[in-house]
């Protein structure tokens, strides 16, 4: 076979591949409003609120939430601009009903789980201005630890 018949066939080779594999990538991808199951470590948080929202030390209400951290990043494709991608994120925002902090009956509940891996299925939605964490799981489902 002719030097440059190889060439083009080994460059198409190498072109075909590195398009199948950023397409896998993007399938893999979480897109917002998908229902999910994501399995990690339930952890809470804390976090400075009213009235200055700067120090739990200097009086401010201490702020609880929890999350879901992740052994390996998860992939979050924005739709546009306005909703933020991730490509290795290592922890999600859990909210349990109306209330994003752990202050309610539906945390109370799970409290128990806290430092263990569960699954959680539920809406992903983008955090920002209303929540701690850039990204949020609207949980319908906790399935207990696993060993």
């Amino acid at each position: 076979m002719h030097p440059k018949v190889v060439w083009r066939i080994l460059i198409s080779a190498v072109l075909m591949s590195a398009t199948s594999w950023s397409g896998s990538i993007a399938a893999e991808c979480l897109r917002y409003d998908d229902v999910v199951s994501l399995t990690g470590r339930l952890v809470r948080q804390t976090y400075p609120g009213p009235p200055d929202y700067e120090s739990v030390t200097k009086g401010d209400e201490p702020l609880i939430i929890w999350i879901l951290q992740f052994d390996r990043g998860i992939c979050v494709a924005g739709l546009d601009s306005s909703y933020p991608s991730a490509y290795s994120e290592r922890e999600i925002q859990l909210v349990l009903g109306a209330d994003q902090y752990a202050r309610t009956d539906p945390y109370a509940q799970y409290r128990h789980l806290l430092g263990k891996t569960i699954t959680v299925t539920g809406r992903l939605q983008p955090g920002g201005a209303r929540y701690e964490k850039r990204f949020v799981l609207a949980a319908h489902e906790i399935k207990g630890a696993r060993p």
